[in-house]
């Protein structure tokens, strides 16, 4: 059985919301209630999911991302990734989305000027 843990952390406008785990059929509905949470017109300018921990992630999350993204655009805010493993990180290469999704250094440093 697929295990995901779903961390946020609030900083500023931007939330980031850690993943560890397996992104999957399974787990998918835990991440897509944070995301729903998140999604409320109030909500912070940018989300960054951090998926350095994940160790799996099937197209159920890669649909799942994609559809936050395209909900955060249409409302003029951002949805930001952290590159996970590359097992993980090869799911957006085969699906050609590494230049349609916004990707960013998980370092504190690099995230201050926005990405």
């Amino acid at each position: 059985m697929s295990t995901l843990e779903v961390l946020q952390d609030v900083s500023g406008g931007d939330t980031t919301v850690s993943l560890s785990g397996e992104l999957d059929i399974s787990t998918a509905a835990e991440l897509e209630q944070v995301l729903g949470n998140l999604a409320v017109p109030d909500g912070p300018a940018r989300i960054v999911i951090d998926l350095r921990d994940l160790r799996f992630m099937d197209s159920t999350g890669l649909r799942l991302l994609v559809t936050a993204d395209l909900r955060l655009r249409r409302e003029g805010r951002e949805l930001a990734l952290i590159p996970g493993p590359e097992p993980v990180h090869r799911v957006f290469r085969l699906a050609m989305l590494e230049e349609r999704l916004t990707f960013v250094d998980g370092s504190p440093i690099a995230d201050a000027g926005g990405a």
